[in-house]
């Protein structure tokens, strides 16, 4: 007890804990992974850190500078290990699928890092250029090949958080609403329907083998 009073009394008397940017930022990083379905608000945010909303304000003007100082962070911390695989296209697979594993869990913070203008992709930068140096690329050409792979597995990943699953509820909707055209349509979509779910299973698959092939052609070229 006596040392919480004195701890008190050398804080100041109803004084918070000071804060740091770098305290807030991981823990709104934690928090977003934590709870992935509820709004990241600066509100949220501060009771996280044990503090005020308003306090935060002196780090961060609104919530949107928070919101991409957060998903900086994410990016920097991503882990760009050499991808295994014997040919550059299975490390260029595997690369595309353990990114978009990492990218997933923090849905709220895609936009941000689609639209980030901070250095924070440099290490996948460094990765991807390595990988693709022994191509023998033209430097335009390998600009847009490295361009190519890290924009796709973010677009993905901000499509599949958005679009979301094809869920039951959704095949009901989707069948209520196409009652409502001709019954040529209806015969022509109606099969389709129950197998609109494992197509979106598959649609990442398709997506990386096309972003290879395209690879393929400029090395080709």
């Amino acid at each position: 007890m006596a040392k919480a009073a004195e701890e008190t009394v050398r804080r100041g008397r109803g004084r918070p804990p000071r804060l740091s940017r770098e305290q807030i930022v991981r823990s709104a990083a934690e928090l977003a992974v934590r709870e992935p379905q509820v709004a990241l608000t600066v509100k949220r945010v501060a009771e996280a850190v044990g503090s005020a909303p308003m306090a935060l304000y002196r780090y961060f003007p609104d919530r949107d500078d928070l919101l991409q100082a957060v998903a900086d962070r994410v990016m920097v911390e991503a882990q760009h290990k050499e991808p295994p695989g014997e040919t550059w296209q299975e490390r260029v697979r595997a690369w595309m699928h353990s990114s978009r594993a990492y990218l997933l869990p923090h849905r709220q913070l895609l936009p941000y890092m689609a639209a980030t203008q901070q250095p924070a992709r440099v290490s996948s930068l460094v990765t991807l250029t390595r990988l693709l140096r022994p191509l023998r690329l033209t430097e335009d050409d390998l600009a847009l090949a490295v361009t190519l792979i890290g924009s796709t597995v973010i677009g993905h990943a901000v499509y599949e958080t958005h679009r979301g699953s094809v869920s039951a509820r959704t095949l009901d909707d989707l069948s209520e609403a196409l009652a409502l055209h001709p019954q040529e349509d209806r015969d022509v979509v109606a099969p389709l329907l129950p197998r609109l779910s494992g197509a979106q299973n598959r649609l990442y698959d398709v997506v990386v083998d096309r972003t290879i092939a395209a690879i393929e052609a400029l090395a080709a070229g």
